[in-house]
C-alpha cells in the first residue's frame, strides 16, 4: 500500500495533504496530526486535499464517527475536504453525509479554491 501525508498550519487553518490508498489506519494517522496542530494553534478549520488511488471502504468511512469521538473532534471543527481524483469523489460524498448526519460541519469538494473559500467564509 502506498500512502503519503503532510499536515501544516497555514495561519488561519490547518491544511492536510494525502496521496495514495486510504483506510482506517491512514485516517487515524492523518487526523491525529490534524487535531494536534488544531489544538496547538487553537484553530479548528481544516482543509484536506486528497488524491486517492483507492478511497477507503464504506465500513472504514462509517468508523470515522468512532475516530472523531476518540480524537475529540467536535462540531467546533469546520472541515472542507477536496478529492482530486474525480473517480473517488462519490465515496467522499458518502462520508460527508455520514458526518453531517452526526452533527459535524463539513463539505466535500472537487476544487481546492472553492473548498478554501467555503472554509474561510464566516
Amino acid at each position: 500500500m502506498s500512502y503519503e501525508m503532510n499536515v501544516s498550519f497555514m495561519e488561519n487553518y490547518v491544511e492536510a495533504h494525502s496521496v495514495g490508498e486510504k483506510n482506517y489506519q491512514t485516517a487515524e494517522k492523518l487526523w491525529s496530526e490534524i487535531t494536534r496542530l488544531c489544538n496547538a494553534n487553537n484553530c479548528y478549520r481544516v482543509l484536506g486535499i486528497a488524491e486517492s488511488t483507492r478511497q477507503m471502504s464504506v465500513m472504514d468511512s462509517i468508523d470515522h464517527q468512532r475516530l472523531f469521538r476518540a480524537l475529540k473532534i467536535t462540531p467546533k471543527y469546520k472541515i472542507a475536504w477536496v478529492e482530486l481524483n474525480a473517480a473517488e469523489f462519490e465515496k467522499l460524498k458518502a462520508l460527508e453525509t455520514i458526518l453531517i448526519n452526526r452533527g459535524y460541519r463539513g463539505k466535500a469538494f472537487l476544487d481546492v479554491d472553492a473548498a478554501r473559500d467555503w472554509l474561510l467564509s464566516d
